[in-house]
């Protein structure tokens, strides 16, 4: 078959005109010194609406907190002849996850050719690539070439904030990766590019990517009967759908990816995957439940102060000045995450003492 290569396109969110009449222009640069906000959506935003969608929420949430004066943007995918679904699961082959293999041999076998073709063609998917080339490279390359000062650099990714949904994540995950490898090349140490990349701060809620191995400074949240997040991450396995209702609000720490998680998180259970709820506009439409009510209460807080963070300077790789207050109490979901983990542990072990210790 004919191959067809991805790329990305790159919205600003700018008020409605007559050249701009859903408000929002594609752009080919994101200026290093402007604080700014970059949304990366799901597989489906393949245009300028879906990314534009993004964008709006984005913006109205900093409006409604009285957060002015940062630029909004929103990633359009175009990808060509790869497979969304088949590059996440790639990222967590790499990241030592299990992937429930398809269960006929003829299906398996045209994965497997799928996803050679996607290796040769684009060994890093070139959306991926000029995603980093606008959004980071410019952070920490000099126009020569060169890599520029590590203090430099950190100022410069301070200005920048991500905001990941479902396939935004594994994106993101992508391009941490590729961002390492370039620095490498151009010489910065192994602490200097840790001490780089962590203090870019991203917001994900409903990750489809592994939540573990980040180099970015990374927060998540996601509901516990999340079925997308469940058939892909082993830390979202059965025991967290089928015990959802015992699920509390909860947080667990950096070992398992600073994850924010409840049992149900929308009144309509259909809905768990979904971001809706983000706005404290979107409750009369959205309507959540009260353990959703505190989840996204946190990642308001984490978006709102982490793009604060953008206008001053300032880190933000602290997840309970992040998130705690505005209903959210950090040390109680932090206590019930590790009460939570050690019922789940308990009960595993149980289970597989029933079973002769078989998985």
């Amino acid at each position: 078959m004919n191959y067809i290569p991805s790329n990305a396109e790159i919205i600003q969110r700018i008020p409605k005109s007559d050249s701009a009449p859903y408000g929002c222009v594609t752009v080919n640069q994101v200026p290093v010194q402007r604080p700014a906000l970059v949304a990366f959506g799901g597989e489906l935003t393949t245009n300028a609406q879906a990314a534009n969608s993004y964008a709006k929420m984005l913006a109205t949430l900093l409006d409604e907190n009285n957060v002015n004066d940062v630029d909004v943007y929103s990633v359009i995918y175009k990808f060509g002849s790869r497979d969304a679904i088949l590059e996440r699961a790639e990222q967590f082959r790499i990241a030592g996850r299990r992937i429930r293999a398809m269960p006929h041999p003829l299906q398996r076998a045209e994965q497997n050719k799928i996803i050679h073709i996607m290796r040769k063609n684009e060994p890093v998917p070139q959306y991926v690539q000029q995603l980093f080339d606008i959004l980071l490279r410019p952070r920490i390359v000099n126009p020569d070439g060169t890599k520029i000062d590590t203090n430099d650099a950190i100022t410069n990714i301070r200005k920048i904030k991500f905001y990941a949904h479902c396939h935004g994540a594994s994106t993101i995950w992508q391009m941490a990766n590729l961002m390492h490898d370039e620095m490498l090349r151009i010489g910065y140490s192994i602490s200097d590019i840790q001490k780089i990349q962590h203090e870019l701060l991203v917001v994900q809620h409903s990750p489809i990517a592994p939540l573990t191995q980040q180099k970015f400074f990374t927060v998540s949240f996601a509901s516990a009967e999340d079925t997308m997040m469940h058939h892909h991450n082993n830390f979202f396995a059965d025991w967290f759908n089928e015990n959802s209702a015992d699920v509390v609000p909860c947080y667990f720490g950096p070992r398992y990816g600073n994850v924010f998680i409840a049992g149900r998180l929308k009144a309509l259970s259909f809905k768990e995957h979904d971001n809706k709820g983000l706005l404290q506009s979107d409750e009369d439409v959205w309507p959540l439940t009260d353990d959703g009510k505190i989840i996204f209460a946190a990642e308001r807080n984490a978006i709102v102060r982490g793009v604060m963070g953008a206008t001053n300077g300032t880190s933000t790789t602290n997840v309970q000045k992040l998130v705690d207050g505005n209903g959210v109490d950090f040390n109680q979901l932090k206590e019930n995450g590790d009460g939570l983990y050690k019922f789940m542990i308990n009960d595993l072990r149980q289970q597989n003492s029933k079973h002769g210790h078989q998985k």
